[in-house]
């Protein structure tokens, strides 16, 4: 798969959640105005409640959305195996027979399946997009996870 393929797949991804987050943002509006839901004393606070996940999913969307934009804008650079890692870089990292793929990216990380492997897209912002800014192929890296740290090596940048 092509980078500009997993661009695709990046933004497919991206769209299915603002639609899921529009649909929220829409239930809870419906239920923050519904009569029923209307406040009978100064304790039923049910309309309230409803009117502030509206309001938290409104915030979640235009989130979304920026990095909707900001990834339709970018141009996913080409990486060959001697070039350090930026941002665009889809880097393979190796721990004790195990691959990982790591694809930096200007929006918010999430997790990609592409022909049953699975690609991390990370955000530029994040400490494993910086630990890898500026290395290169047969370099190593330790990487800290609640089961402890683990070395990894980079087997190649695309």
């Amino acid at each position: 798969m092509t980078k500009q393929q997993l661009k695709a797949a990046l933004l497919a991804s991206l769209q299915q959640e603002i639609d899921a987050a529009l649909e929220a943002a829409e239930k809870a509006r419906q239920d923050a105005a519904h009569k029923d839901n209307q406040p009978e004393n100064q304790y039923d606070t049910l309309s309230l409640e409803a009117a502030y996940l509206a309001h938290g999913q409104s915030e979640r969307i235009l989130q979304l959305q920026q990095d909707y934009i900001a990834l339709g804008q970018w141009s996913v650079a080409e990486f060959t195996e001697d070039d350090e890692i930026a941002s665009g870089a889809l880097v393979t990292l190796e721990s004790q027979g195990q691959q990982h793929w790591i694809w930096i990216t200007p929006c918010r990380s999430r997790t990609l399946m592409v022909n049953d492997n699975s690609i991390q897209a990370v955000s530029v912002e994040t400490p494993l997009a910086q630990r890898l800014t500026g290395r290169a192929v047969g370099d190593e890296i330790a990487l800290t996870a609640a089961a402890g740290s683990q070395s990894w090596e980079i087997l190649n940048v695309q």
